[in-house]
This record gives structure tokens, sequence and C-alpha cells, in this order.
């Protein structure tokens, strides 16, 4: 009787660790997915072409705050449009309004309204797109953006001489061809007894190309 008792015990203590750490997942699960409902709606938001004056453009803060991007893509961004200058525009088109100011706001609008009669090049997916005035030439440049994310999180599942592990890692972008990378090896057998334990790690430098 003694003996069944502890087995019984043993049994409730496992299953108690199984049902925290299933609703653990389980929680884990809601917030990630409710992060990425919201990460979802914002980028949604930013993806909207928005003005941003010539002023703007020559200071990589100011980038980074007006189009929520990081400051690496914000002085990614001025030095591109610093270039736009000594390059041939690509694709042009002829907008009627009474001032810059007015032409400005109206190609944002209709490019956020995928106005049919604009250029392919000015209603194409990129992460954002920015829309400069510029007074002293009378015309408007559309920029479309896509960003070099500052921040990489990946998670999966791996096997090493018969044992299985879960792979986390985090990179972080600090260039626009460099980065710096880590990992950590979970074993799932003991976590499921509600222990953390890492079978292995590694931090590496990466080069992107």
């Amino acid at each position: 009787m003694l003996q069944i008792y502890k087995v019984w015990d043993a049994g409730l203590k496992q299953g108690k660790w199984l049902v925290v750490l299933l609703v653990s997942f389980l929680l884990m699960c809601y917030l990630l997915f409710w992060s990425w409902q919201r990460t979802k709606e914002a980028e949604k938001r930013y993806h909207q072409a928005i003005v941003i004056q010539q002023d703007q453009m020559k200071r990589s803060e100011d980038l980074s705050k007006a189009l929520h991007i990081s400051e690496m893509n914000g002085k990614e961004l001025k030095a591109a449009y610093e270039a736009l200058n000594h390059s041939t525009i690509t694709t042009s088109f002829t907008v009627q309004a009474a001032s810059i100011e007015g032409a400005t706001k109206q190609v944002a609008e209709r490019i956020n309204k995928g106005d049919s009669l604009l250029p392919s090049a000015a209603l194409e997916r990129s992460d954002r797109t920015a829309v400069v005035p510029d007074e002293r030439e009378y015309k408007v440049d559309v920029l479309k953006v896509n960003l070099d994310k500052s921040w990489e999180i990946s998670v999966g599942v791996g096997s090493h001489r018969g044992d299985v592990y879960i792979p986390v890692g985090i990179q972080r972008n600090y260039a626009p061809h460099k980065a710096v990378a880590a990992e950590v090896h979970f074993v799932p057998d003991e976590m499921t007894k509600g222990k953390i334990k890492t079978s292995g790690w590694e931090v590496k430098h990466v080069w992107r190309y």
C-alpha cells in the first residue's frame, strides 16, 4: 500500500510539473501571438507613406523617430538620400498642385490609396515610404525604404549524437554586413520536469552578404 502511495504521489508531482509546463507553454504562445499581432498592426501603420521634410533628412536621429526605424537604418537612409542628388532618377511622374506642400501631401495620399495611375515603382511594397518635398528643385522625392533589421531572434530543434536539444538564438546586426550572434541549447527532457538545463552554447561573429 505504501509503495502504491509513493508511485501515486510521484505521478501526481510529475503530472503537476507537466501541467505547469503546459500552462507556461500556452501562456508563452499567447504572449508571442499577442506581440506578433501588435507588431503586425504597427508595421501596417508604418508601411503608410509619410511626409518627411528635407531638414529631417539631414539628421539620422530625426529619421529614426519619424519613420520608427533603428539608428543604423536612419544613418543608411540619410546617406542614401544624399547620394540621390548625384544619381539618375529612374522613374518620374507629374502631379497638379498649387504648391510644393500640396503636391507632397497629394503624392503621399495617392500612394496610400494605391492609385493605379502612379508608376509601379511608387506603389511597390517596402518597409517604409518617405515622401520628401524639394523646394529648391520644386519636386517631390519618393523614397522606398527596405530596412536592415537590427535584432533577430530564432528558435528551433536540433540533434547532436542522438540527443535532442532546442536552440534559442539572438543576433545583433550592428552594421550592414556584420553581426554578433549567441545561441543556447536547452534540454527538452529536463524542461518537462520543470528544470532548465542547457547542453551547450555558442557565440559567433557573422559576416552578411
